[in-house]
């Protein structure tokens, strides 16, 4: 009777170690996707803005709304990469503050 009970016991810890696995990856995988679009949407904004360096498009309503479109999805991304940071409190690294 107890070698059946430790052959369930096995068997579930195998499985929910398994699981716990799985999740721990996908977790990591989706972090770093956030992680590069966040960079990449700094760098298209930073790249547009030097581009841009007179603020004829930013202050134009149509393109200009393309510039809010981008701060914002920064920002969003921001609290999400940097939400460590912000429950610390601190601000995050100067090279990730929109401009």
């Amino acid at each position: 009777m107890i070698y059946i009970l430790f052959g369930i016991m096995a068997l579930l810890v195998i499985t929910l170690g398994y699981a716990a696995f799985n999740l721990l990856r996908k977790v990591e995988r989706y972090e770093a996707t956030i992680e590069k679009y966040y960079t990449n949407t700094t760098t298209i904004l930073r790249t547009s803005r030097e581009l841009d360096s007179m603020q004829m498009f930013e202050k134009d309503d149509e393109v200009g709304s393309l510039f809010q479109q981008l701060i914002t999805t920064i920002g969003d991304l921001r609290s999400v990469v940097y939400e460590d940071v912000y429950v610390n409190k601190q601000s995050p690294p100067e090279e990730y503050e929109s401009e």
